[in-house]
């Protein structure tokens, strides 16, 4: 069996969990902050992220939806990527869980894990980008969900 290593990010925004909810499962609101998807808060649905392809690789991550609990939990398989590429665009295939809940004030605390990547040195690229991005997304979340609030229909 192949040894995996985990990455983990919180953080708190002063949304409430219906917002945050929203923004991690409407595939346009998702776009935003994200990547673009097809996503529907469904188990057992097929979607696809896309990223900007390069090199061998078309830039799709081909994704399924494990495990939702309205307005807390949302669960994907998330793989994609070739082999032969080093960090971003690296093959893999991890399990991505978003869990929120309400904070005192009426925010949101979000806890994002990202499950199974490989131990192995040629994912430590990966592991690295990965690792930055999830701060990154979650910078991006917070920064933009008060437009996607301000613009709702």
């Amino acid at each position: 069996m192949t040894e995996t290593r985990s990455i983990t990010t919180e953080k708190d925004f002063e949304h409430p969990v219906d917002a945050v909810w929203r923004a991690m499962t409407d595939s346009e609101w998702l776009a935003v902050w994200f990547f673009p998807n097809d996503i529907r808060p469904e188990v057992g649905h097929s979607f696809t992220i896309w990223s900007r392809p390069i090199e061998r690789w078309d830039g799709e991550f081909q994704c399924k939806v494990l495990e939702v609990v309205p307005g807390e939990k949302l669960s994907f398989r998330w793989k994609g990527g070739h082999e032969e590429l080093k960090g971003f665009g690296h093959y893999m295939d991890v399990t991505v869980t978003w869990t929120i809940s309400a904070l005192p004030d009426g925010g949101t605390h979000f806890h994002f894990i990202q499950e199974g990547i490989s131990t192995d040195p040629t994912s430590d690229a990966l592991y690295d980008i990965m690792l930055k991005g999830a701060d990154s997304v979650m910078r991006s979340l917070a920064k933009r969900i008060p437009d996607l609030l301000e613009h709702e229909p």
